[in-house]
């Protein structure tokens, strides 16, 4: 049965009042914590109109536990998606407080822009119909962010959808034209913290590559009557292990031919 939704409404602000706050949740109250992960996705939908009447506008989708490990860790059964807001989204080079975050967990990605409409409400969308959408690929950070704290992996699956995948921010890279004929899956990605090397990776460790991930997230999308805008952005998974970002550290995250992205917590 599909959570009541003034307990739909409940979680959201409970998530949005820890967040305004800088307060920690340990976890969602009876009540409130989503029971599957349609509720977490109720729970969401509803996140992300609260901060929209704050002044947020979507500008694309993010895409989590896109590899199996990924996804053991967090008890989930496949991939999630979350929303991208322009609130929540910045330019290379970044600069936050660090007491401006709980956890600063960092997770380097390519990045995909669309340069027309991709939607699986009619048909169902393949990894051919992403790359024909697509107009440019982008280096990006996720700092993964969460009331949740320094527990976070132990909140539950739904309930990380719920506080929109575990969002904090999202950090763009120079959006790349012609790019996208590039061999992404063995596109290697190297992340430094003040000059050195603490995790390594490559686009295939997103599963079967960023434009398959993609073609799952609109065909997903579909059965929530949504769909893939021109103009808007896919964040498609962590290309290495997460790092979590100590204060005062300056990362880099570096993709070779598509660039660098850089943040520091100052």
């Amino acid at each position: 049965m599909p959570m009541p939704e003034d307990m739909v409404k409940a979680a959201a602000v409970t998530l949005q009042d820890h967040r305004a706050r800088k307060a920690t949740l340990d976890a969602l109250p009876d009540g409130q914590k989503p029971e599957d992960l349609e509720d977490g996705y109720a729970i969401q939908a509803e996140v992300i109109e609260m901060r929209a009447a704050d002044g947020a506008v979507s500008i694309g989708y993010k895409i989590g536990a896109t590899n199996a490990g990924a996804r053991e860790l967090l008890g989930l059964p496949d991939m999630f998606w979350g929303v991208l807001l322009s609130t929540m989204t910045t330019e290379s080079p970044a600069s936050f407080p660090s007491k401006d975050l709980y956890i600063r967990v960092i997770e380097p990605e390519i990045a995909l822009r669309f340069g027309k409409p991709l939607d699986g409400l009619k048909r169902t969308v393949t990894e051919e119909d992403v790359i024909d959408a697509v107009d440019a690929v982008l280096p990006a950070i996720e700092i993964v962010d969460t009331p949740f704290g320094a527990g976070w992996t132990k909140a539950g699956g739904a309930s990380l959808i719920a506080d929109d995948g575990a969002h904090g921010y999202w950090i763009m890279g120079k959006p790349v034209d012609g790019a996208k004929d590039m061999n992404l899956l063995d596109l290697a990605v190297t992340l430094t913290a003040d000059g050195q090397s603490v995790r390594e990776g490559k686009g295939g460790n997103v599963e079967n590559g960023p434009y398959a991930v993609t073609a799952w997230l609109v065909n997903e999308l579909a059965k929530h009557g949504k769909s893939i805008a021109a103009g808007e952005y896919v964040t498609t998974g962590s290309t290495t292990p997460p790092y979590p970002a100590q204060p005062n550290e300056k990362i880099v995250a570096d993709y070779g031919p598509l660039g660098t992205v850089t943040v520091d917590f100052t």
